[in-house]
This record gives structure tokens, C-alpha cells and sequence, in this order.
């Protein structure tokens, strides 16, 4: 870790100096396990006429398991990079380098990128993968392939995805990751109603991918502004740390949960529409 400087230009050249080694060392830390269940099951009744009955059908597959890229991450350190996409690492917002590159020019990454993320290049790659094997009318590997691209998908939704300070570790707020899409998730979500953007086709996914991380990042200081207010004259174990928590940072977790519902319906109803729309099984 990193020792926070006292002036914010310190950090930031700090930051951008250590990414490369940082990067590396990084866990996968994703949105919560309850959270990708409940993004997975709302994003299946999100869907338009045939491919809901076909979801609905594998709804308890893709819920119990939507969190199986993480427990690879566990397993295997290769796979912690495609949780998350750090472009301030190596761009400045709102990222035209990376657009280019990404959107303009649809090349792939860099080793620099690689060791900072790539999780929008997962989200295609999956999603090409899911098309390929409904075109091939492989169903269990459509399944996994679905709960792939569901998974790096939701997870571009949640604003400390896109940061190098992912943890608070860089501005003296360690654990702000698990409390705000865990702790607080896991307390608030059964009072929420989501209301997400419907499915829509992506001819252009790469531009959709672009603007979710984008929208991601834009929220960052709202994360971490909550968090240090809530804490302010307190510790983090006082009591009333979380109600305050919950009242400033709860609405906005509440919006990047229902764009990743749209996103998540978005990525699968594209990738059927990629595989020419076969017939599905009921």
C-alpha cells in the first residue's frame, strides 16, 4: 500500500507512477454475491418475448452461479484483472485514448492495460462466446458463457471497478469496497425497487461498454464523499457510521444496480441477436 500524500496532485502522481506494480497484486473484489444474484434474476425479466422464456428456464442456474468468475478469481490470479478496467491508470477523463482504441478503432489491449484491468474486453469477448454457442445450439455452454458476461458486465456498473483507489487505500478509507457494494447492498436491496432501462440491442456494443464504465467512473467521488462524510467525527465501528452511510451512498448504489440490470438484459439479448435469433428450447 501506498501512503496518502498530503497534497491531491501527490496522489495522483503516486498513483499513476505505482499502477503497473499495484495493479498486478490486486484481488477482484466484486459487487457483492447477493447483489450479481439479484442482478441476474431481475436482468432475466428484463428481456424481451422469446429470450425471456428462455432465461426463465435457466434463472436458477444463472442466479446460484452468477458469481462463479469470482470464485475462479480465487483460484486463479489470471483471472482477477477481468473483474475490473483502471483506465485512469494509463488515461485521463473521459478517457479519448481509450476510445479510440477501444470503440474507434476496436483494437485490443495493451500489456499496460492488461495489468490494469480488462473487463470491457470480457464483456464482448463473453458475450461473442454466448452468441457463438446459441448459434450452436450448445445450451450448457450458453449457460456458463451467460453467467460470464453477466458477471464482468455488472461489475462495470460499480464505480470503484474503474479506480486505481478501488479499496480506500489511498485516501485513508480501507474496506469502503465490501461496505459500500456488500454491507450496505446486502442490508438495503430488499427494500429497493429497481426500475432499469429495457433491453436493447447493441449494434455498437463496444460504445455501450464504453459509456458504462464511463457513467462508473463519474460516480467515484460520490462513493467516496459518502463514505467520509458518514465517517466524519467517528469511527468506522460507531454505530451510527452505517445509517449515515446508507441515507447518502444508498440511492446512488441503487442507480448503478439498475443500469447493470439494463446492461446485464442488454449484453445477453445482443449476443442472441449476434447468433441470428436462433429458435431456443423452453
Amino acid at each position: 500500500m501506498l501512503r496518502r500524500k498530503s497534497a491531491h496532485s501527490a496522489i495522483l502522481r503516486t498513483l499513476l507512477v505505482a499502477a503497473p506494480v499495484f495493479a498486478s497484486a490486486r484481488p477482484a473484489l466484486p459487487w457483492g454475491n447477493q447483489a450479481h444474484q439479484m442482478v441476474n434474476a431481475l436482468a432475466v425479466e428484463n428481456l424481451p418475448g422469446p429470450l425471456r422464456s428462455y432465461f426463465r428456464a435457466r434463472k436458477t442456474y444463472l442466479v446460484e452461479h452468477a458469481s462463479d468468475p469470482d470464485q475462479l478469481a480465487g483460484e486463479n490470479s489470471r483471472e482477477r484483472s477481468h473483474h475490473y478496467t483502471d483506465a485512469e491508470a494509463y488515461d485521463r477523463v473521459p478517457f479519448p485514448k481509450l476510445k479510440k482504441q477501444f470503440v474507434d478503432e476496436r483494437r485490443g489491449p495493451t500489456e499496460l492495460q492488461l495489468r490494469n484491468g480488462d473487463s470491457i474486453w470480457q464483456i464482448e469477448n463473453f458475450t461473442d462466446r454466448l452468441a457463438d454457442a446459441l448459434r450452436r445450439r450448445q445450451w450448457s455452454e450458453a449457460d456458463r458463457d451467460a453467467v460470464f458476461a453477466a458477471h464482468y458486465a455488472c461489475d462495470l456498473t460499480q464505480p470503484l471497478h474503474t479506480v486505481l483507489n478501488y479499496d480506500g487505500q489511498f485516501t485513508r478509507q480501507a474496506g469502503i469496497h465490501s461496505r459500500f457494494e456488500t454491507e450496505m447492498v446486502n442490508a438495503l436491496k430488499d427494500g429497493w425497487v429497481l426500475k432499469p432501462s429495457p433491453a436493447v440491442n447493441e449494434v455498437n456494443l463496444r460504445a455501450r461498454i464504453f459509456r458504462e464504465l464511463l457513467a462508473s467512473y463519474r460516480q467515484r467521488n460520490a462513493v467516496f464523499a459518502a463514505d467520509r462524510n458518514a465517517v466524519a467525527g467517528r469511527s468506522y465501528v460507531d454505530p451510527r457510521f452505517f445509517p449515515a452511510f446508507e441515507k447518502l451512498a444508498g440511492p446512488l448504489a441503487e442507480r448503478r444496480l439498475e443500469a447493470a440490470v439494463s446492461f446485464v438484459s442488454s449484453v445477453w439479448y445482443t449476443a442472441w441477436v449476434r447468433a441470428g435469433k436462433p429458435a431456443l428450447p423452453r
